[in-house]
């Protein structure tokens, strides 16, 4: 009788083996990225809470008092322009074609969008994944790469959004929900990664927040390692796209309580003039 090969055998446990291993990775990768999620949604829901007794606001003063007959974009003074990531401040006056470009040449070409990938970097350099090579892992050649593909992740995804913006008139401003219910909010800021608002007011389904989870997710085909650059993983980039949009609508939808302790904290005066963003003042 003749036995089978050692050696074989070995090579064809050994490919078993790292083909287990890899879906156990992305499994956790995903359950990262979902507990992300719920762990930023849960912390905002607590500053909710612990600020609601130390703060109130005029009603006249609050965005999302529909009362109001014109919500005119965060100052520099309120101190929520600092994040200059978030979207802007919703009106009433539609926005145009150069209006939406305007908010995308901000976001994507000012001082902070070449900032915090440093940062993005840096933190993947020090957990990077295991499977990497040492080149994405060690020295000043690695942490180009990872700056590289920050730059080039943000920038397909803010492209990608814009482009569905204007083609199919979606309105890249997040309208808060005039709930004082901390759950409700938060199901809102959910629910508008999904649902938004087109140019003329009306819900529609939110293309464009797909369009630029789909673009920042896929562009990492041509940039990352073997092993990284195939569809499962690129759809895996695309759904923490997702989920950074919906955290992103979280921090919106809670602007009026954290802008006032930036205030306090002096955070506007700390911060350069360049890092506030220039929304269309008359959007």
């Amino acid at each position: 009788m003749l036995e089978p090969k050692k050696g074989t055998i070995g090579a064809v446990d050994g490919g078993t083996n790292t083909k287990t291993n890899t879906r156990n990775q992305e499994s956790r990768s995903f359950g990262k990225t979902i507990g992300t999620v719920l762990a930023a949604a849960l912390l905002l829901i607590c500053s909710k809470l612990m600020l609601a007794q130390a703060q109130t606001s005029a009603p006249a003063q609050n965005p999302r008092d529909s009362s109001s007959s014109e919500q005119a974009p965060v100052s520099r003074e309120s101190g929520s322009g600092v994040i200059a990531l978030l979207p802007p401040a919703v009106s009433h006056k539609r926005l145009t074609p150069k209006d939406k470009f305007q908010i995308y040449a901000h976001q994507n070409f000012g001082p902070q969008n070449f900032i915090l990938p440093a940062f993005g970097a840096g933190f993947s350099m020090l957990h990077p994944p295991p499977l990497y090579p040492r080149e994405w892992k060690d020295g000043g050649g690695a942490f180009g790469r990872w700056y590289g593909e920050q730059i080039v992740t943000s920038t397909s995804n803010r492209t990608g959004r814009l482009l569905a913006q204007v083609a199919l008139r979606e309105d890249p401003r997040y309208v808060p929900s005039g709930s004082n219910n901390a759950f409700i909010r938060v199901a809102h800021a959910v629910a508008f990664t999904f649902v938004d608002k087109t140019d003329s007011g009306h819900n529609t389904f939110a293309f464009s927040n797909f369009a630029g989870a789909a673009a920042g997710g896929f562009v990492g085909m041509g940039l990352l390692p073997n092993g990284y650059n195939n569809a499962t993983h690129a759809e895996q980039r695309a759904l923490r796209g997702l989920g950074t949009v919906a955290v992103r609508n979280i921090v919106t939808e809670f602007r009026p309580e954290w802008a006032p302790v930036l205030r306090k904290i002096h955070i506007p005066r700390i911060l350069p003039e360049w890092w506030t963003p220039k929304h269309p003042q008359h959007p």
